[in-house]
């Protein structure tokens, strides 16, 4: 499993839970899956101040340039994350998102971890997206492996882990017995700066997913 990208492990895992790559609570953690994604690969950086700064070095993964080239596009040299996610997910268009979950669709059928059965219901044929048991069966044996061993995680289980406790999927894998050693481990990787970048992220997101129901609540009422 070591030749896919975390942003294609989270979103298996992901899609066992919610069945789609389009779910309001999912869609802002796999923009940030991708955006950190490029960060280690020394694509962008991260300030401080939670801003976004491109580099010169082009991504090489099909859906991070989709996205490298969506932050170029605003023009400026460091993009605020929060405008970032609000102009992906919260905008009043979802042409820039569904243009880069696409792209990642297409990659996850490449590499066998999703396939599309057509299901017709009242108002015609519906195309579901089905999972590969196998491969993520082996993403969690995976993660469950290298989080009862002893010694050092690597950076993209970090990133994953991060993802997957961010979004409450992670506990969800370990029985009661080994929620210990988990808790432990979610301690360590606490103090590491890709899982305090989650962190803010998830703020960030928790932050605009009121501000945009606050908004909806409001469209809603009559004049």
């Amino acid at each position: 499993m070591d030749n896919l990208n975390i942003t294609e492990k989270y979103a298996l895992c992901m899609l066992k839970e919610k069945k789609t790559l389009y779910e309001k609570e999912l869609t802002p953690y796999l923009i940030i899956s991708m955006i950190i994604e490029m960060m280690l690969e020394e694509n962008l950086e991260i300030t401080d101040k939670n801003k976004v700064v491109l580099k010169n070095k082009i991504p090489t993964v099909s859906y991070n340039i989709k996205l490298y080239d969506v932050i170029k596009d605003m023009k400026k040299s460091e993009v605020p994350l929060k405008n970032i996610l609000t102009s992906i997910c919260y905008g009043f268009s979802s042409k820039k998102l569904k243009s880069i979950i696409g792209i990642l669709k297409e990659d996850m059928v490449k590499d066998k971890l999703i396939f599309f059965e057509t299901k017709k219901g009242l108002f015609g044929e519906k195309e579901i997206i089905k999972i590969d048991e196998m491969k993520f069966t082996a993403i969690i044996n995976e993660i469950k492996q290298e989080f009862l061993e002893k010694g050092n995680l690597e950076e993209d289980l970090v990133l994953l882990a991060s993802l997957l406790d961010s979004t409450k999927f992670l506990k969800n894998i370990f029985n009661k017995y080994e929620k210990e050693t988990l808790d432990s481990r979610l301690k360590e990787i606490e103090k590491t700066e890709i899982a305090k970048k989650i962190k803010v992220a998830q703020i960030v997101i928790r932050n605009m997913s009121a501000t945009v129901t606050a908004m909806m609540i409001n469209a809603s009422r009559p004049v």
